[in-house]
């Protein structure tokens, strides 16, 4: 009788612990190729470009093309290293909007760099 209560306990920690693990290893986030990584910050992106404008920007041309690099450092964190375009108000408001992400990923891809072609036109995306 003493053996089957000190079993039952085990049997049950032991399936908790299993079940615990899978729930772990379905969460993780974490890119493992290269290409999975490049996909991971483009949806970053896109969710960042989705919240509202900050009022900082006195003129309120946004129209235009801007090429975003970014760069792995080697501590894994995740930041801009350029912003180039024609449109001043347009590079200022991409890296400032992107900067506000505090982006992360595995030490594995120090060094990478990750180059996306942003194109905003307002005139398309205002509606009558």
């Amino acid at each position: 009788m003493r053996y089957t209560k000190s079993i039952i306990p085990a049997v049950i920690g032991v399936i908790m612990l299993f079940i615990t693990a899978g729930f772990v290893k379905a969460d993780n986030n974490e890119p493992s190729t290269v290409s999975d990584l490049r996909y991971q910050i483009s949806k970053e992106l896109v969710d960042v470009f989705k919240s509202p404008l900050s009022i900082y920007y006195q003129e309120k041309n946004l129209d235009g093309e801007a090429f975003v690099t970014i760069t792995v450092m080697p501590n894994g964190k995740i930041q801009v290293e350029s912003v180039l375009g024609d449109n001043y108000t347009l590079n200022s408001m991409l890296e400032k909007k992107i900067s506000t992400k505090n982006l992360w990923t595995d030490t594995k891809f120090a060094g990478y760099d990750f180059t996306y072609h942003v194109v905003l036109n307002q005139k398309d995306s205002k509606q009558n």
